[in-house]
Formats: structure tokens, C-alpha cells, sequence
């Protein structure tokens, strides 16, 4: 029996975040968005109002207020339904994390110098 190895690229190392963004549809909806989840492939969008009608394959604009300048901004599409954690906050409790429910993006569109700065951002969320 022969086998033939497939060569894979790597999953981008996925960062936790807690970062507000705008997201516009394709469609022309507007609305504010909290990710999750962010790499250099994609990011993970918790559900929220403004967003429900999102189906797999929808394409949609990410904004992020990034330091250093203008918003950063990548064209994506929705790749999945599913969940995600997000760490909650509270006085007497060291660490709280809950199931949240949302989306996965997929960047699809991204000029060179936004990947450059996403990259920089990575980096700073990797040093935390």
C-alpha cells in the first residue's frame, strides 16, 4: 500500500480577547460585535444583536479600534456556527468562564499592511 502525505498549513495560533468591533454585513447591516477570538486566519464573533440573521457564507466587514491609528479593517466570511469561552469578571471569584454562543469569520481579503498590523497586535495579545 502507498500512502501520499498531504502537506497542511499550520491553524494560525488562535489569541482569547475580549475586544469590541463594528462588523458590517454585505447586506448593509451595521452592528457592534464582541470577538473572542482573533488569528491571522480568522476571528470568533460572540451572537449579539443586529446579527442573527448571519448564515454560513455571508460575507461581512471587521473593525477593529487597534492602537496606533485607523480602525483595522478586514473583509470576511461566516465559516461556522458553534461556541466559544468568555472569561467574566467578578469580585469574588478569581476566574469565571462561560459558554458563549457565536460565529466563526474567516478573513478572506486582507491587504498586506493590515495583515502587518493584525500580526502586530497578535503580538502584543502573545506577550500578556
Amino acid at each position: 500500500m502507498v500512502r501520499i502525505a498531504t502537506v497542511r498549513n499550520p491553524r494560525p495560533v488562535r489569541y482569547r480577547c475580549e475586544l469590541y468591533a463594528q462588523l458590517e454585513t454585505d447586506a448593509g447591516a451595521p452592528a457592534k460585535a464582541r470577538v473572542l477570538e482573533i488569528s491571522e486566519g480568522g476571528a470568533f464573533v460572540e451572537e449579539s444583536a443586529g446579527l442573527e440573521d448571519l448564515q454560513v457564507g455571508d460575507g461581512a466587514t471587521l473593525g477593529l479600534p487597534l492602537p496606533g491609528g485607523d480602525p483595522w479593517m478586514a473583509h470576511a466570511k461566516v465559516a461556522r456556527y458553534g461556541t466559544s469561552r468568555r472569561d467574566l469578571r467578578h469580585g469574588s471569584v478569581d476566574h469565571v468562564t462561560v459558554m458563549a454562543q457565536g460565529f466563526a469569520l474567516e478573513f478572506d481579503e486582507m491587504p498586506d499592511d493590515e495583515l502587518e498590523r493584525l500580526r502586530d497586535f497578535l503580538e502584543l495579545l502573545d506577550g500578556r
